[in-house]
């Protein structure tokens, strides 16, 4: 398998499977986009070569979201969503909100930002699904590691991320 392959294979593992079962509980919409932010910032940067809300990088927003309408607007959009979650798990301002009840994406003339967070995530998923060379040019996704697996779970190997220690057996 090559290592593109095997980096898409991780991908839907560790990113894909476990957002599309948060979408599936109402509940979840800060922890999906949480999830789904860094997998958007990390792809953008690679396509535009350039930093957050940088005009090259609110271009390409601006091509994953059309929604947001222009560069304004994609600005406004990064600025509030990724730094006030990623940096406060909150936003900065009252009027940015998050609904399932909303389109993808909406900036309304009154300054409220709706974001509806399974809409976003789907979004995201698929612009780095159709473009995954894109994504996977930046820095190596981690790679899960085969430990062996105890034979009454019926499999070979548990893959996982880490530092060489199976999760939950640290010091063993």
């Amino acid at each position: 398998m090559s290592e593109q392959a095997t980096s898409r294979e991780n991908f839907e593992a560790w990113f894909g499977v476990p957002l599309r079962r948060l979408m599936r509980d109402p509940s979840s919409g800060l922890a999906v986009i949480m999830v789904a932010f860094p997998l958007l910032e990390r792809y953008l940067r690679q396509r535009a070569k350039s930093e957050p809300n940088k005009p090259p990088f609110n271009k390409e927003l601006l091509g994953a979201l059309p929604e947001l309408g222009n560069l304004r607007n994609a600005n406004l959009f990064w600025s509030i969503y990724s730094h006030g979650l990623l940096h406060h798990v909150a936003f900065s301002r009252g009027t940015y909100l998050l609904s399932h009840d909303k389109p993808i994406v909406e900036v309304r003339k009154d300054g409220a930002v709706w974001l509806n967070p399974n809409l976003f995530a789907k979004r995201v998923l698929k612009v780095i699904r159709d473009d995954f060379s894109t994504f996977d040019r930046g820095i190596a996704l981690p790679r899960a590691i085969p430990v062996a697996a105890p034979v009454s779970r019926g499999v070979a190997y548990l893959p996982y991320v880490g530092t060489g220690t199976p999760t939950g057996r640290s010091g063993q």
